[in-house]
């Protein structure tokens, strides 16, 4: 009896932690149409969005900009780990070598941009071409310890 008790309390204090945790106010992102925002941290608490740009055509744009504005804070070391920022109503998160994006501030963030070995910032998984083919034929030689197929054997 005790121990149907317990559990039952157990799973009623669990449902209302759920339920108080779904309560809590989420920070939103201005969704002003092609404007581009880093985030500040005022000493008095709480989150400020700074103006970067006001004609930006997309959200690559506006990442490009959130992290050259990064490499500026960088150079005045006044850059943490990471500058956030935010264009129509979609969060942005500008690191060393990459600029992800998220719907929430709290919540997890997808790769948007990458660092390439050149510097440029470029989709992930985009083929970055470092050198040019010089036009020469490649030969390649096959290898001797292949198995032969029973195909072979009639050529």
């Amino acid at each position: 009896m005790k121990t149907k008790t317990i559990l039952l309390t157990c799973l009623i204090g669990i449902a209302a932690i759920t339920v108080l945790a779904g309560c809590q106010k989420r920070v939103k992102a201005p969704e002003v149409a092609g404007a581009c925002y880093y985030i500040g941290y005022p000493k008095a608490g709480g989150l400020k969005f700074n103006e970067l740009s006001k004609n930006e055509p997309d959200l690559e744009h506006c990442a490009v900009r959130l992290y050259n504005a990064r490499m500026d804070m960088m150079a005045t070391q006044t850059a943490g780990d990471q500058t956030i920022g935010a264009y129509n109503g979609v969060f942005l998160f500008a690191g060393g070598r990459e600029v992800r994006y998220s719907q929430h501030y709290e919540g997890p963030a997808f790769p948007l941009l990458v660092k390439a070995p050149d510097g440029r910032l470029v989709a992930p998984g985009s083929v970055v071409q470092e050198e040019a083919p010089t036009g020469e034929q490649v030969t390649v030689d096959i290898p001797k310890d292949l198995p032969q197929m029973p195909s072979d054997a009639k050529k």
